[in-house]
């Protein structure tokens, strides 16, 4: 009589994990401790190993404040430094300039768009700052959807 090993079945590897916005909303809230608002660098520091992290936040809801306000938080204010650099261009001129580098660099990156935005000399003061353009837009790769989508 041979014995038959019985069935393992194989270990499960752990797929991403898939958080409903109600869920996002609410590690804001729990993270927020009470207080009103809840900055991004605060949000760092307080998240624990398998809480979401900011980039899904503005993948999501479009922008950091607009999850804020999602889940009932005060939006943070925007540092005073970008106030004035960030109205200098409408959202249409961000968008043309990402496609700009595209046509001429054949990507979006932000690295290879700072490179061609400092490399090019004569678009000097003509083009905005990556920063700029991920803080109007939420995020990098949202502003490249929009410009490539």
């Amino acid at each position: 009589m041979t014995m038959h090993a019985a069935h393992v079945p194989a270990p499960m590897k752990p797929g991403p994990v898939v958080y409903t916005d109600r869920q996002l909303l609410r590690v804001l809230i729990r993270l927020a401790q009470g207080e009103r608002s809840l900055g991004r660098r605060t949000f760092e520091q307080r998240r624990r190993g398998t809480d979401p992290s900011p980039p899904l936040y503005e993948r999501r809801f479009g922008s950091w404040n607009r999850a804020l306000e999602l889940a009932g938080l005060t939006v943070t204010e925007q540092p005073q430094q970008l106030r004035t650099a960030t109205t200098k261009w409408t959202q249409e001129q961000l968008i043309a300039a990402i496609q700009q580098c595209l046509r001429e660099t054949g990507s979006t990156t932000l690295a290879a768009y700072e490179a061609w935005r400092t490399d090019s000399a004569d678009l000097k003061g003509d083009v905005p700052p990556a920063t700029t353009i991920r803080f109007r837009m939420g995020s990098w790769s949202r502003a490249t959807e929009l410009a490539c989508g």
